[in-house]
């Protein structure tokens, strides 16, 4: 008979991500599960260390902070894939339609690799056999008053490996405040709240995370230029640290940098964006600490902008 358990075979697959999660510690009824819902969406956001909660305002707020897209002042589409350990693909592609005040997005995420072998309780191979994890969802954003943003996304979820499968649904929820500080800005996010999941005799929580951060866009020295800070607050590990910087030296290009703590294989970042037209391409390399033999990874994501009417 195939293990179709996720903490002996999918867990394995994103064994990178947990290792740099930190020790994890049980939350009742069982061990957090759908890892790939800790995994970072975007190019850009990867490049500034994940410190991103205060700066999201494109389509991928749909991941990082709901509340991001209620300023869209038309319609965005984001396509993303993250090249990641172990033959590991991850991709996210959501898009936003903006109205005056208020916007509805919708976003699908995939994690798949390539065939896995199947093993007997005795370790005799049996066939081969796929996996994959998905999530697709809503979000719905509002400017209720002039300085304060609020959004909220409701996901479907579901792991399947080979022929069995756990369905869920989830729900995350957002603010934006812009502080009486020009060019500061302040969030809060929290994300993957929703009951426990069983996959065959496997229980387990979701990967519940609030984050808290602030981000600040210069309006006169240096202008083009952000700097970021998260804290994220996960029900499976200690608290961790993000901060992120990016710079527009002109008006089509960008250069990104960030900064993890908290992680054991993950820390620094780099990364770098092109604009042309109603285009953004962006690029980051995100390095794993030599010891954890997992290799670095490399995030691309195209953004599309078609002009106002």
């Amino acid at each position: 008979m195939i293990r179709r358990k996720p903490s002996l075979v999918l867990g394995a697959a994103v064994l990178g991500f947990a290792l740099s999660s930190g020790p994890a510690q049980a939350a009742d009824p069982g061990d957090t599960g759908l890892a790939f819902l800790k995994i970072g969406v975007g190019a850009r956001a990867a490049g500034m260390g994940e410190a991103y909660v205060a700066v999201a305002q494109d389509p991928t707020a749909t991941f990082w902070n709901p509340a991001g897209i209620a300023n869209t002042p038309g319609d965005e589409v984001h396509a993303s894939h993250n090249e990641w350990i172990s033959d590991v693909r991850y991709e996210y592609l959501a898009a936003v339609h903006g109205m005056k005040g208020h916007a509805v997005g919708a976003h699908v995420a995939l994690l798949h690799m390539g065939e896995l072998d199947g093993r007997d309780e005795s370790g005799n191979f049996v066939g081969s056999f796929r996996a994959y994890d998905i999530s697709a969802g809503v979000t719905y954003a509002r400017r209720v008053i002039r300085a304060v943003e609020v959004g909220v996304t409701g996901k479907f979820l579901m792991e399947k490996i080979d022929q069995e499968n756990a369905t869920g649904f989830a729900g995350d929820f957002g603010l934006r405040y812009r502080t009486p500080i020009d060019g500061l800005t302040a969030a809060a996010s929290f994300t993957n709240l929703g009951s426990a999941m069983k996959f065959v005799d496997d229980s387990f929580v979701l990967p519940f995370a609030a984050r808290l951060g602030a981000a600040y866009r210069t309006r006169s020295l240096l202008e083009g230029l952000i700097v970021s800070s998260d804290v994220r607050i996960p029900n499976d590990s200690d608290a961790k640290a993000h901060f992120g910087a990016e710079i527009w030296p002109h008006e089509m290009f960008a250069l990104r940098s960030g900064y993890k703590t908290g992680y054991d294989e993950e820390s620094v970042a780099f990364g770098f964006g092109v604009k042309h037209r109603e285009y953004m391409v962006d690029y980051a390399f995100v390095q794993f600490s030599d010891e954890s033999e997992l290799g670095d990874t490399h995030r691309f994501s195209v953004d599309w902008r078609p002009p106002l009417r």
